[in-house]
């Protein structure tokens, strides 16, 4: 514990409106120093895009987010799909998971609902992260707190690269292909 408490310590803050002066990979380098091996596993774990099944990694603070993004991201799947007229497999245990945080499919309908790609996204990103202050708790310097860290700085860098720009070129980019396809 007195070993969390210093690498906790020793990471800086993440505010909301600046570019976070660590990234994941420097945060991970610095972390596995400190951390049991159990936790490194868990810590290798971490990612936004969770396993389509709800595997447990060892770890609350990590399978609850990964049932919520879970949820969300077939929630998200379900209503695009609708959307373009097309059916989306989904298992009998997505079903459940689907059913589970009826908050989770409103803020969905919300995302898919706004016309501006890049708005739904921040949207998303904006839920995430308020996921993530709920899941804090009194998570201050144990290693569900580490864990927190690590999850809150992979959305900063993916929240980081979603600019108009970077959507304008990824248009582009599949429009052009659309376009190749049917000539």
């Amino acid at each position: 514990m007195a070993y969390y408490y210093f690498l906790m310590a020793q990471l800086p803050a993440i505010i909301p409106s600046a570019k976070p002066s660590v990234n994941y990979q420097e945060y991970k380098e610095l972390a596995s120093r400190y951390l049991s091996r159990h936790d490194i596993k868990i810590l290798d774990k971490l990612t936004l895009e969770p396993p389509r099944t709800g595997e447990r990694t060892g770890s609350d603070v990590v399978d609850e987010w990964f049932e919520r993004e879970r949820s969300l991201r077939l929630n998200l799947a379900k209503l695009r799909g609708q959307k373009i007229s097309r059916n989306v497999h989904i298992t009998t245990g997505e079903k459940e998971a689907l059913a589970l945080q009826v908050s989770v499919s409103q803020a969905a309908r919300n995302a898919v609902s706004l016309e501006n790609p890049l708005e739904a996204e921040r949207q998303l990103l904006k839920l995430r992260l308020q996921w993530l202050d709920e899941l804090r708790g009194n998570h201050f310097f144990d290693s569900e707190a580490v864990f927190i860290y690590g999850l809150t700085l992979l959305l900063r860098e993916r929240g980081d690269r979603f600019t108009v720009e970077a959507g304008q070129d990824a248009y582009e980019s599949i429009y052009t292909q659309i376009l190749g396809e049917e000539a």
